[in-house]
């Protein structure tokens, strides 16, 4: 896999009996261990915690260029008791000793569990919850205010005539403790940096938008301003670029799609159908089994949570993450299992088997020789905002297009939806670049819950996809 932003350290303690993870936790949190595996034992009632803080700073740079903003805080818990047939669920905004009393003896009242000493455990759990506060590294931080004036006077100066030009900046610095019978996980550091400039102008079928965004794990990455400023920059000339675009509306074309972009075509049709809960669901509407054929030799796909903007050391249930091998040579060879893959969005949310970085790997073709083979199609530099259907049909945006004529560029068209079945167009794949880039940071939503995520792959030359305007889709 090419190179991607590594993120910053992030720092945990693991204790589990299997022996997975770190060792080295904190005294207060192999004593709780140790409690909640006694209290299974002997009264035959699981309790789980999850308990979380979350430190940011969100900044914005309106047209007057006035930054405003300020920095921002959000704790709570999650906990759950189970006990024969019953079960209790209780999540509480507050990490107060009040509040663990409270939310563990609703729990429990809801399971139908008694006589295994709520208070105390929940002062217990109320000690081991301040680590989170007394190992944590603090506020996310953020860019200084001039250089997120500089990206939206680059944006401004980029594309002379704009009716507005935003910038906003927002960090966040995660820290939870996931506590169990015989595991007690505390993760102190997931940190993640993303600025964004919306620019628009004026078109020939009216306003257009040029947005660009970019996100680091570690905040010093920015200290020159040089990316951020990038972000404006670019963000003006993509809506520069589409003052003349018309929509268009075609069927069974040929696309191809930009290094970077060509990762949420892989998110959407292969990483979403091989999440273990959807396969098991049908709900991409595909059938696939291992060993299953499904695109070109060539094809090869991972899911990698090591670094990127959706990396993570441990997931949400404290399980070390690994990367996997989903797709070699076209063939499907596993399925995204839970083992390392429980995320949540926040102590709100169940866990769920969820992708971390989806990546096709490079193929062999020169990407200018696939663009030069197209006679009639579309070259994508962007997609986004993708959703897999049921009924194995797909739709997602695609932004800074133009039309391919005899196996070059030619003008830029608005902004469009690229539609199809899945299997169709992941057999339709007819050529893999050998360039290789992540795509811009992502936000993945489902079953309700967003979670950071990255994606990426070389250029791709994919058919049997139809393109219709952005704003008849439905």
């Amino acid at each position: 896999m090419a190179a991607m932003i590594t993120p910053a350290p992030s720092r945990s303690h693991t204790t589990d009996p299997g022996g997975a993870g770190a060792t080295g936790a904190h005294p207060d949190l192999v004593a709780l261990r140790e409690r909640l595996r006694e209290t299974e034992d002997r009264a035959g009632v699981r309790v789980d915690f999850f308990v979380e803080r979350v430190r940011g700073t969100e900044c914005f740079v309106p047209d007057s260029a006035t930054v405003t903003g300020e920095p921002y805080e959000q704790a709570g818990f999650a906990v759950r008791v189970r006990h024969r047939d019953g079960e209790g669920y209780v999540g509480l905004n507050s990490l107060s000793g009040e509040a663990f009393r409270l939310g563990l003896r609703a729990a429990a009242d809801r399971a139908g569990a008694t006589g295994f000493g709520t208070d105390d455990l929940a002062a217990t759990v109320l000690r081991a919850a301040r680590h989170l506060e007394s190992q944590s590294s603090g506020a996310a931080g953020a860019p200084s205010a001039e250089l997120l004036r500089a990206a939206r006077s680059a944006a401004v100066r980029a594309a002379p005539g704009t009716e507005s030009v935003s910038v906003s900046y927002s960090g966040a610095d995660r820290a939870f403790l996931r506590l169990g019978p015989g595991l007690a996980h505390l993760e102190t550091a997931q940190r993640r940096h993303l600025v964004s400039c919306r620019a628009v102008i004026d078109g020939a079928g009216g306003p257009v938008v040029g947005y660009r965004k970019a996100g680091v794990r570690d905040l010093g990455v920015w200290e020159s301003g040089l990316d951020i400023v990038r972000v404006g920059r670019d963000a003006g000339r993509a809506a520069a670029a589409k003052t003349t675009g018309r929509p268009v509306a075609e069927r069974n074309v040929t696309l191809v799609i930009a290094a970077g972009a060509s990762g949420v075509l892989v998110h959407e049709l292969l990483g979403h159908p091989l999440e273990g809960d959807v396969a098991a669901r049908r709900l991409a509407g595909v059938s696939w089994r291992e060993g299953d054929r499904i695109g070109p030799a060539g094809l090869h796909v991972a899911d990698d949570p090591a670094d990127g903007w959706g990396g993570f050391a441990h997931d949400d249930e404290g399980t070390p993450a690994r990367p996997q091998q989903l797709v070699r040579d076209g063939t499907v060879t596993a399925f995204l299992d839970a083992a390392g893959r429980q995320r949540r969005q926040s102590f709100r949310h169940p866990p769920s088997t969820r992708m971390s970085n989806v990546y096709v790997e490079p193929g062999p073709d020169d990407p200018a020789a696939l663009t030069a083979s197209v006679g009639h199609g579309f070259h994508v530099a962007r997609l986004g905002g993708g959703r897999v259907h049921a009924d194995g049909t797909f739709a997602f945006g695609a932004v800074d297009v133009r039309r391919i004529r005899r196996g070059a560029l030619a003008e830029p068209v608005s902004d469009a939806v690229v539609t199809g079945k899945v299997a169709a167009v992941l057999s339709g794949i007819r050529g893999l670049g050998d360039d290789f880039a992540m795509g811009s940071p992502a936000a993945c939503v489902k079953y309700g819950q967003e979670v950071p995520v990255g994606d990426g792959g070389p250029t791709l030359l994919v058919t049997g996809a139809d393109i219709e305007p952005a704003d008849t889709a439905s």
